[in-house]
């Protein structure tokens, strides 16, 4: 079996991985908190309404360690006597108080124990959900009717030494006044209304001052809460903190007054609150917010203050030791994606793609196109959560139509779904750059090939059909990206490797998945040869399994291991099992969402159709590299020096040839001086201690090793930049349309020229 090291403590085989699918909590209701890498802790639950019983139970444990031990580590009176919550809005922190009424109302002394303060408010904004507003209706008014339940409303009464001739209205009103410390934005409101925008202005300014004041005497200068319990917005917005809000900045403990564009106030809890509190629970619900979760695990970037900037709750990042006082919890649906297609029509045939989609933030911006490997992690695990958030990430699924098709047939196909996806995106108005993982290089070459033909000189732009020009256009605009893609002669780059790890277990060798060193060489013309590789030798190797699947009903038989797969799948809590402390969160949601979609039948068929011809696909690459030069199309290749299934030293080569290629058609001397791209990315071990690992190099899935959160970062901080650089290029060449987004990018790297 292969072994992975899949967390710091725990190794893990293949089989080890798959068992841990048969292994559930007790209880499946409860859901398992794990302290990730980065240092913060997570839960993930199965609906909103267990997230919320999450929530609740970590707070009423914070609450009972407070009343254990916490008052003597109370840095305020206040705190000594308190236990202060600070509370946002939405339906996340609803959840929270509806389980903190069903299973604490009578264990908690809320009224002569804890007090509420709010994370922000805001004025003059239609759709704004008041955080005091929510609190009021969903705990105070039923923790009240609740008091009234259970005491009497006379004998509750004489408690809180109310007249007899008080109801349940002076009694809300009465716990509101003890329990919530809100914000004053009456007179705030009615300048506004009036017009008054400088008066009102002045008067929140002063009400921030009234509210710091009183935070000030209450908790002390560093304005530190017991906790903060809130959601978090698509973008990674805290509190009243979107996206590029200048307020961020600010570090010291304060209030903030933040203008909007439409002419509404914010007032709230500035950063250097946030970051103080003794706990921060964030609530993750919904769709969309994945990719939120997925920029804040990521390790520190070099310029952390600029991805605070991009996505907010970055700002919980700054220290491992401030990361270590946020818990995430998140409901399973903001961990889905919605599935987008898309639909074509050729010699009267309908087909359909479909897409793991997640919705960019901005309408018609960077609309990036995902083609994976065999199983799809690393777009899925990766790129879908920790690209921009401005950015419309898709992952497109293969489709089963290849299943019936011979092997010679089966890449074309894909490329020609890719192709009408691109093309699409091209037509209305959205840049496409795509991306390829692994065996996905296969289509990448097949896409090129459609447009230039399998031999003699590759046509000039301006002879191509107007559809071939809309296309290449389009890469030109966005470029392609290879993610460790895959090429027959890396069956050479494996057996190599599977000759060094047996003589390592036998021997112990020196471990190394480096390969053969050379794969090309230069003809006469200085062009790029294949070395020789024995064709007939690759040929065999899928022979059997060719066979294999011909044998009438192999189909099914291959179906039923999906079905089985999928229903022990479908039937297991993925979040509240044993055995996952050590296992990184992407590796959760790898066993509990890709495994359900994987077709071992047509994984299978693509291997066969992967190497079918292979030298005959090998020349193909060679002639798509050609094509990339010849139309000018940005290309970045990304990939690992451990990878054990593909060769990074035939990256290496084609990228030095790409480059040289690159530097005679413009004339210059550098790659800096390069108009159109030709990168490459080499990603190594953090930790050289740690031996090479045999899949985790190549499927890149974060956090799978020490240096994994880095790595994925690399990954990631190469496309953003590749992707950006192109489009801005584009947009002064006036190919497409200016994107606030790229502009953001652009603006906070200090470079508003071209790149």
């Amino acid at each position: 079996m292969i072994a992975g090291v899949l967390g710091n403590k725990l190794k893990l085989t293949s089989l080890d991985y798959f068992n841990l699918f048969g292994e559930k909590e007790p209880s499946s209701s409860s859901s398992v908190l794990i302290q990730e890498d980065a240092g913060f802790h997570l839960g993930i639950s199965p609906d909103l309404e267990q997230t919320g019983d999450h929530v609740a139970s970590e707070l009423k444990k914070h609450y009972d360690d407070w009343q254990e031990s916490g008052w003597e580590k109370a840095d305020s009176a206040y705190k000594y006597k308190y236990f202060t919550i600070a509370v946002g809005g939405g339906n996340t922190v609803k959840a929270v108080y509806r389980s903190l009424l069903d299973n604490y109302l009578f264990d908690v002394e809320w009224l002569q124990q804890v007090r509420f303060f709010l994370l922000e408010e805001s004025t003059g904004e239609n759709k704004w959900e008041s955080a005091e507003k929510s609190l009021m209706v969903n705990f105070i008014k039923p923790l009240c009717a609740s008091y009234i339940r259970r005491d009497g409303l006379a004998q509750l009464l004489e408690k809180l030494e109310l007249p007899e001739s008080a109801g349940e209205k002076e009694i809300i009103a009465y716990m509101r006044e003890a329990m919530v410390h809100g914000y004053d934005l009456a007179a705030v409101k009615k300048s506004l209304r009036s017009g008054e925008m400088i008066a009102a202005q002045k008067l929140i300014k002063k009400e921030a001052a009234r509210y710091q004041e009183m935070l000030t005497e209450k908790l002390g200068d560093t304005l530190s809460f017991h906790q903060i319990i809130t959601g978090i917005g698509k973008d990674g917005g805290i509190g009243a903190f979107s996206a590029y809000n200048g307020g961020l900045k600010v570090k010291s403990p304060g209030i903030a007054t933040l203008k909007q564009n439409n002419g509404a106030i914010r007032i709230a809890l500035n950063r250097g609150v946030l970051t103080s509190a003794d706990q921060i629970y964030l609530i993750i619900a919904g769709s969309l917010k994945l990719r939120a979760l997925g920029r804040f695990e990521m390790e520190d970037p070099a310029n952390f203050e600029r991805s605070v900037l991009e996505t907010p709750i970055r700002m919980l990042r700054e220290s491992h030791k401030l990361a270590e006082k946020v818990t995430i919890f998140a409901d399973d649906r903001a961990l889905h994606f919605d599935e987008d297609s898309y639909s074509y029509r050729v010699a009267g045939e309908s087909f359909i793609t479909k897409a793991e989609t997640r919705e960019g933030l901005e309408e018609d911006g960077i609309h990036i196109l995902l083609l994976h490997g065999f199983m799809g992690l690393y777009t899925y695990m990766n790129l879908l959560v920790r690209l921009p958030s401005a950015w419309t990430v898709s992952a497109l699924h293969r489709g089963s139509a290849a299943k019936k098709m011979v092997a010679a047939d089966i890449f074309p196909h894909y490329a020609a779904k890719l192709r009408h996806a691109i093309i699409k995106n091209w037509k209305y108005g959205s840049p496409s750059p795509v991306g390829f993982h692994s065996i996905a290089g296969a289509i990448s070459d097949h896409l090129l090939i459609a447009v230039v033909g399998e031999k003699g000189p590759i046509p000039p732009f301006d002879s191509l059909s107007k559809q071939d020009q809309q296309l290449i256009n389009a890469l030109r605009c966005g470029g392609m990206i290879q993610l460790a893609t895959w090429a027959p002669s890396d069956i050479v780059h494996i057996e190599a490797n599977v000759k060094n790890l047996g003589r390592y277990r036998v021997d112990k060798e020196f471990l190394d998945f480096g390969g053969p060193e050379t794969i090309y060489s230069l003809d006469q013309s200085k062009r790029l040869v294949l070395e020789d590789f024995d064709e007939s030798h690759i040929k065999s190797s899928t022979r059997f399994l060719g066979l294999a699947l011909k044998i009438p009903g192999a189909e099914g038989v291959v179906n039923l291991a999906n079905i089985l797969v999928r229903y022990l799948m479908n039937n297991i809590d993925v979040h509240g099992r044993r055995r996952t402390e050590d296992m990184p969160y992407a590796l959760r949601l790898v066993g509990g969402r890709m495994l359900k979609k994987v077709s071992f039948y047509g994984l299978f068929k693509e291997v066969i159709a992967a190497l079918h011809d292979p030298k005959e696909y090998q020349l193909k690459h060679i002639r798509a590299l050609e094509a990339i030069i010849e139309y000018d199309i940005p290309y970045i290749a990304i990939i690992h020096e451990d990878d054990f299934l593909v060769s990074a030293n035939r990256h290496r080569e084609e990228h030095n040839y790409l480059l040289q290629r690159r530097l005679e058609k413009e004339s210059v001397a550098s790659e800096e001086e390069l108009e159109i791209p030709v990168r490459f990315v080499l990603a190594t071990r953090e930790f050289p201690d740690e031996p090479p690992e045999l899949l985790n190099p190549h499927l890149m899935l974060m956090s799978s090793q020490r240096g994994g959160e880095k790595l994925s970062r690399q990954v990631t901080s190469a496309i953003t930049r590749f992707v950006n650089e192109n489009i801005h290029r584009a947009t002064k060449r006036k190919q497409t349309r200016p994107l606030p987004s790229v502009n953001k990018w652009i603006k906070t790297r200090g470079n508003s020229k071209a790149p």
